[in-house]
């Protein structure tokens, strides 16, 4: 076998990066993967205003990476240094403890994160719940990190069946401007200073991500106004097909005959059908979700125009991502969401989070950027 190195990874590094991530499927029964092309490192520039990626290889390619990315969050309701952990891949091939090659590639980051955040910067990463071999490494085997778990995150993936009904009450739903951006981030500083490792953001950084992002602009947000005017939440609905595309290779066959009925349903609804394995979902992520926790009927109707709008422009499915205690989950319920849960964990790079309970807010975490 030959010997394995750990390094930073640099822009000759796209292709064999966006292999990887290709041969590397996540889930269970489903097995899905991401589409990272053309540019791999385009979702990593928009997790942070600080970004490391690392890659281990051999002489003959690439055979595991793993990201890292800091910004500024929210935590415990003030502002501080954080960072996210993700993409921790490694080629069917060299995984095992023998080879130790994901254990080399979370001793670098940890490495990196120290220099970009300090190294009592809490860290946060998700792992699919089930997912028995990243479950093992929680307990910080062979010296590495220990992850202390404090949340669940909830991904759900709804039909864009859904429509707005007729003058039913409740807030105007709109499509914002540039002009909004000040109001938006008003709102933004009060919902999501509520929130763990919301990321801080001024109208500044919002207008920012907007033009670094592709497929992403300021009329992809729908505000929702009450009677006299003022804003009640927002959210994007954002077509990532030049960013990242979600692809499921295998449906087992519950889902499979799931599938089959959801097309049913799409025809009558003339609606786009969900593809069969091994072809792209056209699938429209919702980022930036402000809400309040209290006002769960705002995020209704926001998604219901959400629907309609990624329905309108071919998307088959929305994704969302909550805190599996978020009193705004309930703004799913009839909808016909299915659910996939991943569990949070925090850690340093010293190599364990020893700072105030995480448990006591509801976690953000924008899965537009995972």
């Amino acid at each position: 076998m030959s010997e394995i190195r750990v390094r930073e990874a640099d822009a000759a590094d796209n292709p064999a990066l966006t292999a990887l991530s290709k041969a590397c499927p996540s889930g269970g029964g489903v097995r899905v993967y991401v589409d990272r092309s053309p540019d791999y490192f385009a979702l990593t520039r928009l997790q942070g205003d600080r970004w490391w990626v690392g890659v281990a290889e051999v002489a003959d390619g690439i055979v595991g990476s793993i990201s890292a990315a800091a910004r500024t969050v929210y935590l415990h309701g003030a502002p501080r240094d954080a960072w996210y952990v993700s993409d921790l891949k490694v080629a069917p091939r060299f995984r095992g403890p023998r080879l130790a090659v994901a254990d080399r590639l979370v001793a670098a980051l940890q490495e990196a994160g120290g220099a970009v955040t300090g190294f009592d910067a809490p860290g946060v990463l998700l792992i699919l719940a089930g997912n028995r071999s990243m479950e093992r490494r929680t307990a910080g085997p062979r010296g590495l990190a220990r992850l202390d778990r404090f949340a669940t995150l909830r991904s759900l993936a709804i039909p864009a069946l859904w429509a707005p009904r007729g003058r039913r009450a409740g807030p105007a739903v709109g499509r914002a401007a540039a002009g909004d951006l000040e109001e938006m981030a008003a709102l933004w500083r009060r919902v999501a200073s509520r929130r763990q490792f919301a990321p801080a953001l001024d109208a500044g950084s919002m207008a920012r991500t907007i033009a670094a992002a592709p497929g992403l602009a300021a009329e992809s947000y729908l505000l929702a106004r009450g009677p006299d005017g003022r804003l009640e939440g927002f959210l994007a609905h954002w077509d990532q097909r030049e960013l990242k595309r979600l692809v499921i290779s295998r449906y087992p066959p519950h889902l499979a005959a799931l599938r089959r009925l959801y097309n049913l349903a799409a025809a009558a609804f003339r609606a786009p059908s969900l593809p069969g394995g091994g072809s792209p979902l056209r699938i429209h992520s919702l980022f930036q979700v402000c809400v309040p926790a209290d006002r769960p009927e705002v995020l209704r109707h926001l998604l219901l125009h959400a629907c309609a709008a990624a329905r309108r422009r071919g998307a088959a499915l929305l994704q969302l991502g909550l805190d599996r205690r978020d009193p705004l989950l309930r703004a799913v319920r009839g909808l016909c969401a299915q659910a996939t849960d991943a569990h949070a964990y925090a850690t340093t790079a010293a190599g364990r989070y020893h700072g105030p309970s995480l448990d006591d807010r509801p976690l953000h975490v924008e899965l537009a950027l995972v």
